[in-house]
């Protein structure tokens, strides 16, 4: 498998914005993929996610969330099988992996019913299973974080308009999926605090990561 990473957090955390600066720091050595909802709306990517997001939701939410899951699922696959191999020495960034996927979703799964943080835990679980039976899972996700007020306030600026309170609690879930996944498999996962480090702290924790990974691809001759 080649060196790959996945940015992984809440929206409005501003892992965008630092994979954008990562990749610029790391220049030809990075190959960067934008989030899912940012695809070219000609492609099929793009062309699920324009039907997904028909109904108006900023989370993809239909009304059938089991079906969104699957779709959202065999897109994360896809990406993995259409991207052209990388360069001996390149990574891949990925803005949303598997992670996203898994957390966000397990969070909509556990709306319709009164679950606990238990029970949505064992839904991202199931959904990175699915997704890893068909594509290996990242060398390295980078699970940003921050002030959840901050993110809120950013996701509403960028978005244009506030919150439902379901969305802030969706977030709200997902914030601790993410946290929960990470504990799972901590060696898979790099925390970066954005209320420990400045931004430039920040960009370059990234691309170290994305070095690392794509010097241990080099060593172990996994990189075609």
């Amino acid at each position: 498998m080649s060196a790959w990473v996945a940015l992984e957090g809440v929206n409005g955390v501003g892992k965008s914005h630092l994979g954008r600066l990562a990749a610029g720091v790391l220049g030809e050595r990075c190959v960067p993929l934008v989030e899912l909802p940012d695809s070219e709306p000609a492609g099929l990517p793009g062309q699920v996610i324009a039907a997904l997001h028909s109904a108006g939701d900023r989370f993809l939410r239909t009304g059938h969330p089991r079906t969104e899951t699957l779709l959202l699922a065999a897109l994360q696959v896809h990406r993995w099988e259409a991207l052209p191999a990388p360069g001996a020495g390149q990574v891949v960034l990925e803005d949303r992996g598997p992670a996203s996927v898994a957390a966000y979703q397990a969070a909509v799964l556990a709306e319709s019913s009164d679950a606990t943080d238990a029970w949505a835990l064992e839904q991202a679980l199931a959904i990175g299973r699915a997704i890893g039976a068909w594509r290996p899972p990242p060398t390295a996700t980078v699970l940003v974080t921050d002030d959840p007020a901050l993110c809120l306030a950013r996701f509403e600026r960028r978005t244009g308009r506030p919150c439902s309170a379901d969305e802030r609690a969706l977030m709200a879930r997902a914030g601790r999926l993410y946290h929960l996944l990470a504990h799972d498999r901590p060696d898979r996962y790099a925390l970066l605090d954005r209320r420990a480090v400045g931004e430039r702290e920040a960009v370059e924790f990234i691309a170290d990561v994305c070095r690392t990974a794509a010097a241990g691809a080099l060593r172990e001759g996994t990189t075609p």
